[in-house]
């Protein structure tokens, strides 16, 4: 309310009082500037000078803090009052004073005159600046009459901008800049610019000195015929600075030059000004150096000319009966004759950037090449093709927007534009034709970019819905060709000689195969030989431009094209690799468009497809089954089936059950082979028929179809028709499918168990079936894990022998039981044996008697009422397993050392299993037990190293059945154990080591599940008390038994 009314008593306007304000501020400042301004012209000493820079310091700060309103074109004259003076002083004056003056210039002209800038002043404006950032160069390269710094550069360039500015919204002021009169001028003007643009390393100058010309240029003058005069030295400059010998300019730089570039192609080659163009210029003269020889006539006129006009206006002198220049026509059609190969010569350093790896120029050079075909197609028609490449390759680029607008635009653009069809299609059919020489290169950028062109281009194609018969007639052979170059290089598979359940556990839950994992439970395939040598980008961008394929026009033929050399039995298998990968990627891209094109005539191509992939594929599968030694082209046409299976089954999805009774054996049996490469893809295509059939994993999928799998096997096992991988295949499949599948293998075991009899000299066919066999015994171990687990935990040994009273007490009230045992043996043994006529007395007849009927009781009890099954494991299971184990007594001294081990291993992992009925078990141990003991007189180490796990196996779970035996081996395990522990330097898996480490872990697991006679233990303990020391385990399970005997044995 005070100032209210404070400003009510002065009777004066608020923004008038601010105004007032300011002008206050100036003139504390513009005074005694305007008095240091006119001493300096007189004593040009350091003080003065430094009194001249910081007046204008506080003017450019005070101009630059005073509120726009307060700003008029009457502030702007009293300020430049002072400003004339330094002016007048010319090269008298030091860089940062000029520099001060040219930023109060620039404050002066964007805020005070603006449009309403005299056209007189902004001319002698525009003379004036230019003086003052000219350091000579422009006029006389050869000597430089002043230096000029950049910083000085930078604020002349940004006060002529502003000029420029306010002349492009003042018609007076734009009309004068138009004016034939003034171009000496803006020919001077424009060439300290371009020399200030080239050689100058400020950013922020460079960007305002390309910001000044596009205004002055494109906004203030805007007549292309003006314009073509500038523009041969414009042009060249700027691209000097776009593709630069020395230095790199800055991406801000590269993109207003770019930028700046293309307005003044539009401006002085529209194809709007074609008709109005002479045949030739004014003068008749039909070089294309014209333009250039203009520029540099006015440049050399211009220093003079300037120089004159700075003269008269520090004079007060008048300039209108000066000269008049008169603006000849340039353009004619035999200059743009000669321009446009100027102008596409022009271009290479431009079309370069669009690699660059800034997105903000890349998207520039779109914007550069989209501009010129809008406006300059007929005027640049030699450079059409540069264009579209250009925006081809960009239509690819990593920045989402540059690629869409790109491809929106050439879309878009050549709709309707035979001309630009045309030349997509010259472009499409020449990089087919160079297909092979592209792929053969070792630039792998640049075989990229080409591959990405070709990719792009069918795309277009594609998307006008054009016909596309000239592709289909190069297309597939062009193809092979290039492909099959790399195919017969493709490296040499190494293959294992044999594949075990670990190759299938490996093959499900490996690291290699999960990398493939998608999150549907789909995988994805390896990349195959022929990626690895063509290069992972290139082969994924030929697999995008064949589905592009797929779903042209001309597709349908291609396909058909690529079929028929597959199936054609003289084709080369590399071209029948090749053929079908492409036809495998075309009938994919066909899948993946059918979610947008829902056209019947899609769908039954694609229907009619899969029923391809799926016969073919089985087709050429049943070539290589059984066969493990094929070539490089060999397997690849494997994985290509294997990956068309997929592919197909993907299609049908729940209509591929029907074609799983063709596909499956094979599958497995691909699985078995010796190439990793191979097994990889068969399992990851296995896996995808399952998640596309409709099962939840690979082992339902099995489990649902075993009866296919067994009905093939079946039929080889009793046809007799066995190769080495038929056990391979039976043992993939229970891996696979797990133990759901073994109620099914009754008829196969069996089949086995006669094939063992019959044909057991036949070492390798033993050691697979042998593997078949285990892999049941593990699949049923992992079935029943937690069974298997509760039986380990069950106590199995007494205590040996009577060393305290607890124990005499315990063995007191057990002693009748025994004794009775021991009565009814005897008993039994005197009425079977009895023949030697003694006769017996009463009490003994009448004892026989009594034992004859508790027997029969027990007989009849047993018969009314059979014994229950107590075991875990299912009986069918169990009998299965026991079978298998007691098997393996009549092999275990079989000259085959890894047949022997392998045997040794089975019992080791059936025995917990067979442990859940100790009545069975029991039998298996004491019918095996004399096969075992012999191996461990084995000559291979590895050997008795399991026979002693298998031993430590069956002490674990009979307990003191085991007595008696352990009492007669002992001498040999004795034996086995070395004098002394074996040195570190041998390693731990030397042959000391490794017995050493089996024998003592047997003991340990002896001592604390058999009970030993005393002597037994003693001797034990003897053997291993110099490793008790070291072998905590084992001090441990002595001590268990006996702890005083223990620390007698280290203490007396």
């Amino acid at each position: 309310m005070a100032s209210c009314e404070g400003g009510a008593k002065d009777g004066m306007d608020p923004d008038d009082k601010a105004r007032s304000d300011v002008f206050q501020r100036l003139k504390a400042i513009c005074v005694p500037l305007s008095q240091v301004a006119l001493t300096l012209g007189r004593e040009a000493n350091a003080e003065n000078r430094f009194k001249v820079v910081n007046s204008l310091e506080d003017l450019a700060h005070t101009l630059s803090t005073i509120p726009p309103e307060a700003y008029s074109a009457q502030l702007g004259d009293y300020v430049f009052f002072p400003l004339s003076h330094l002016l007048r002083l010319g090269d008298k004056l030091d860089d940062r004073t000029t520099e001060l003056v040219l930023q109060n210039l620039e404050l002066l002209i964007s805020n005070t005159w603006g449009k309403n800038l005299n056209p007189e002043l902004g001319k002698q404006m525009c003379i004036l600046i230019t003086f003052f950032i000219d350091d000579g160069t422009t006029s006389s390269p050869s000597r430089c009459r002043k230096s000029v710094s950049d910083e000085t550069k930078r604020a002349g360039a940004r006060a002529l901008l502003q000029l420029f500015k306010a002349a492009s919204v003042s018609k007076a002021l734009r009309d004068l800049f138009q004016n034939g009169d003034i171009i000496p001028t803006l020919a001077h003007t424009i060439s300290v610019a371009v020399t200030i643009l080239m050689d100058s390393d400020d950013v922020d100058c460079q960007l305002a000195v390309v910001e000044c010309l596009r205004t002055l240029l494109i906004l203030v003058i805007g007549d292309g015929e003006i314009i073509a005069t500038f523009l041969p030295g414009v042009s060249s400059a700027l691209c000097g600075i776009i593709a630069p010998s020395i230095k790199k300019a800055h991406f801000k730089v590269l993109t207003t030059c770019v930028e700046l570039l293309a307005l003044l192609f539009a401006h002085t080659l529209p194809d709007n000004d074609l008709d109005q163009m002479p045949d030739s210029d004014a003068s008749g003269s039909t070089s294309n150096n014209s333009g250039s020889n203009m520029l540099a006539e006015t440049s050399v006129a211009m220093a003079e000319s300037s120089s004159v006009a700075m003269s008269r206006h520090i004079s007060g002198e008048d300039q209108s009966n000066g000269e008049r220049v008169r603006l000849k026509t340039l353009r004619s059609k035999a200059w743009l004759e000669a321009t446009r190969h100027q102008v596409k010569m022009a271009l290479d350093p431009v079309t370069r950037l669009r690699t660059h790896q800034r997105p903000e120029v890349r998207m520039e050079v779109r914007n550069f090449c989209a501009r010129l075909l809008q406006t300059c197609f007929n005027a640049l028609e030699n450079c059409r093709s540069v264009f579209l490449i250009t925006l081809i390759f960009l239509s690819s680029d990593s920045d989402y927007d540059i690629s869409f607008e790109s491809f929106d635009f050439i879309r878009n653009f050549g709709r309707d534009n035979e001309e630009v069809m045309d030349l997509v299609k010259e472009g499409v059919y020449g990089w087919i034709d160079g297909l092979q020489r592209t792929l053969s290169m070792q630039d792998e950028p640049r075989k990229t970019a080409l591959l990405l062109e070709l990719k792009v281009g069918i795309d277009l194609l594609i998307d006008w819905d054009l016909d596309m018969a000239f592709l289909q007639e190069s297309f597939v052979s062009n193809f092979l060709g290039a492909v099959w170059l790399t195919a017969s290089e493709a490296p040499k598979i190494v293959a294992s000689d044999v594949i075990t359940s670990s190759d299938v556990v490996g093959l499900q839950k490996g690291v290699l195969v999960e990398n493939y994992r998608l999150e549907d439970g789909s995988m994805t395939f390896p990349a195959l030989d022929i990626q690895r040598i063509i290069g992972a980008n290139a082969t994924e961008y030929l697999e995008q431009i064949l589905e592009n394929v797929g779903i042209s026009t001309n597709g349908r033929g291609i396909l058909n094209d690529c079929i028929r050399i597959v199936s054609d039995s003289e084709s080369s298998l590399q071209n029948q690799g090749v053929a079908y990968w492409m036809y495998v990627h075309m009938v994919n891209g066909v899948r993946k468009s059918i979610e947008v094109l829902e056209d019947d005539s899609t769908r039954q191509l694609l229907s009619q497809s899969a029923e391809n992939l799926n016969d073919t594929s089985v087709a050429m599968i049943q070539g290589y089954l059984d066969n493990d030694d094929i070539s490089p082209e060999e397997t690849t046409i494997v994985l290509l089936s294997l990956e068309a299976l997929s592919l197909s089954a993907e299609i049908m999805g729940l209509d591929f059950k029907l074609s799983l009774m063709d596909v499956l054996y094979p599958a497995l049996n691909l699985i078995a082979s010796r190439s990793m490469q191979i097994r990889q893809h068969a399992y990851i295509s296995l896996n995808n028929i399952a998640i596309a059939a409709g099962y939840c994993s690979l082992s339902e999928l099995l489990v649902d179809n075993v009866d296919y799998v067994l009905d093939s096997i079946s039929l080889r096992i009793n046809t007799l028709d066995i190769s080495p991988r038929t056990p391979k295949i039976l043992s993939v499949l229970i891996k696979l499918a797990g133990s759901s599948s073994i109620p099914y293998l009754d008829d196969i075991i069996a089949s086995i168990f006669n094939l063992l009899d019959n044909y057991h000299g036949y070492s390798r066919l033993v050691e697979g079936f042998f593997e078949v066999l285990k892999a049941v015994v593990e699949e049923t171990s992992i079935a029943y894990l937690t069974a298997t687990l509760a039986i380990e935990d069950e106590p199995r040994r007494r205590p040996p022998g009577i060393w305290d009273l607890e124990t005499l007490l315990t063995e007191i009230q057990r002693k009748p039981d025994v004794i009775l045992d021991n009565k009814e043996d005897s008993l039994r043994d005197e009425k079977d044996g009895d023949s030697s006529g003694i006769e017996s007395n009463a009490q003994e007849v009448s004892d026989e008697d009594e034992l004859d009927r508790v027997l029969a009781e027990r007989d009849k009890h047993h018969r009314e009422t059979p014994e229950a099954w107590t075991s875990p494991v299912p009986k069918p299971w169990y009998i299965i397993v026991k079978r298998i184990a007691n098997l393996t007594k009549y092999y275990l001294s079989h000259a085959s050392p890894s047949l022997r081990y392998q045997l040794l291993d089975l019992l080791h992992t059936g025995i917990p299993i067979l442990a859940t009925s100790e009545k069975e078990l029991l039998p298996l141990i004491n019918d095996t037990w004399p096969p075992l003991v012999h191996r461990l007189s084995d000559p291979e180490f590895h050997i008795i190293v399991a026979a002693l796990g298998v031993i430590a196996d069956y002490s674990k779970y009979s307990g003191d059945f085991m007595t008696s035996r352990i009492e007669q081996v002992w001498p040999t395990v004795r034996a086995l154990l070395p004098r002394e522990l074996p040195r570190e330097r041998e390693g731990r898996f030397s042959r000391p080591a490794q017995i050493y480490s089996a024998a003592t872990a047997c003991i340990c697991t002896v001592v604390r599940h058999t009970r030993l006679k005393q002597e037994t233990f003693t001797s034990i303990l003897e053997s291993v008390g110099p490793f008790l020391r070291y072998n905590n385990d084992l001090r441990q399970a002595m001590e268990e038994i006996s702890s005083d005997a223990v620390w007698l044995y280290f203490n007396v």
